[in-house]
């Protein structure tokens, strides 16, 4: 009887086990053979958690798998930071075949949509990251490149850069409920450069995110998407409504001006931040050097309600462009390109180069020009 219970009790763990939700992962990691464990964590929305993980065998073979109801974001990797993304879901068999040397950038997945939309995704945004990185290099190794030269360097640079926009654009409207969407949602061309940078680009975020909550409101990582959709839409809508208030009271002439890639902005855009407001010249070689201080400014504050609207005297895009490229000049930069006829210069009464205006909350200028000390213990005290 004993013995008829045990194996009744078997059945149903089994059964139950049977039932369980999960994916299965097999593939190969050629040099690996023997030699190396794989492993294989969830990418949560603030932690990395261990799921699975495996001994490569001499054929350099392996196993994994993992539970889950619905599909979720996994790192494969051989323990160090190079990691394959995956996106599982239930129910998926994978097979993946890679290389030790190259085991993130030369591999092929089978099985598993998601995780096959990944790596196009990055795919393409790795070739285009290759192309301006080559117009970086360019444009750094030879200073003696004509205007011409650098006008068309510049603009193969916007080029491409909107050719991998338009592309995850489509990507995101294709697929609205794919979790690949939310993925591309948040690449970067750089450390500070989102594909996706643009304030109308809180529309796609907020309908990719209504989609996605609909399909898969269990996931926390589009919960996150939802929340940072509102709270951006929630932002420019703040700001949009304390320019209306004080606009029949505006203490400081408004400057609108376009940035490099065209698109204007408006120094009353930023109503409600402590903002430096920054008048210099990439030919300026004191602006160069502020410049430097600048970023280390930029980077302690930023997150804090800092920000730097800058004005260049620059006369030729192509230059100022390229000095904000090599120099990797995160912060907003307008020109009229029109100096010495500038029209903001006479309105700011900027005789010098650098001139810097420090403004407070409330749009108010507190100090022109001052010591760095002084400067940081503005901002501290504004902030």
């Amino acid at each position: 009887m004993k013995k008829h219970f045990h194996l009744i009790i078997l059945l149903l763990l089994a059964l139950a086990c049977a039932r369980e939700p999960g994916f299965k992962l097999q593939g190969t990691v050629e040099g690996a053979e023997g030699t190396e464990w794989i492993y294989l964590d969830e990418q949560g929305v603030t932690a990395i958690v261990p799921a699975d993980s495996a001994e490569i065998k001499k054929d350099g073979s392996f196993k994994v798998s993992a539970t889950t109801e619905y599909p979720r974001f996994y790192n494969l990797h051989l323990g160090d930071q190079v990691i394959i993304p995956l996106l599982m879901g239930p129910g998926e068999e994978a097979v993946i075949s890679s290389n030790i040397r190259q085991f993130a950038k030369n591999y092929t997945i089978e099985g598993s949509e998601g995780s096959s939309q990944l790596k196009l995704l990055n795919d393409t945004l790795n070739k285009s990251v290759k192309k301006l990185d080559s117009i970086r290099s360019v444009i750094s190794n030879n200073p003696g490149l004509s205007d011409e030269e650098l006008r068309e360097l510049s603009n193969e640079y916007v080029r491409i850069f909107e050719k991998q926009r338009r592309f995850s654009i489509n990507f995101v409207l294709e697929n609205p409920n794919s979790l690949a969407s939310l993925y591309a949602l948040y690449q970067k061309v750089d450390e500070e450069t989102f594909v996706f940078y643009k304030n109308r680009d809180i529309q796609i975020m907020k309908i990719t995110g209504q989609a996605l909550d609909t399909t898969y409101p269990q996931s926390a990582h589009v919960q996150s998407l939802v929340r940072n959709a509102a709270s951006l839409e929630q932002k420019i809508q703040n700001a949009q409504f304390q320019q209306m208030v004080e606009k029949a009271e505006y203490t400081i002439p408004d400057i609108s001006l376009p940035d490099r890639f065209g698109d204007t902005i408006s120094l009353s855009d930023l109503a409600g931040k402590v903002v430096l407001l920054s008048f210099w010249a990439s030919w300026d070689e004191p602006s160069s050097e502020l410049n430097d201080y600048l970023k280390q400014l930029y980077n302690r504050y930023n997150a804090r309600g800092f920000e730097i609207f800058q004005v260049s005297f620059d006369t030729d895009r192509n230059t100022w462009s390229r000095t904000i490229i090599l120099n990797e000049i995160p912060w907003i930069n307008v020109s009229e390109l029109s100096y010495p006829k500038s029209r903001v210069a006479g309105i700011y009464n900027v005789n010098e180069l650098p001139t810097l205006y420090l403004i407070n909350r409330e749009h108010e200028i507190v100090i022109k020009n001052p010591p760095a000390a002084e400067l940081e213990e503005k901002i501290e005290e504004l902030l």
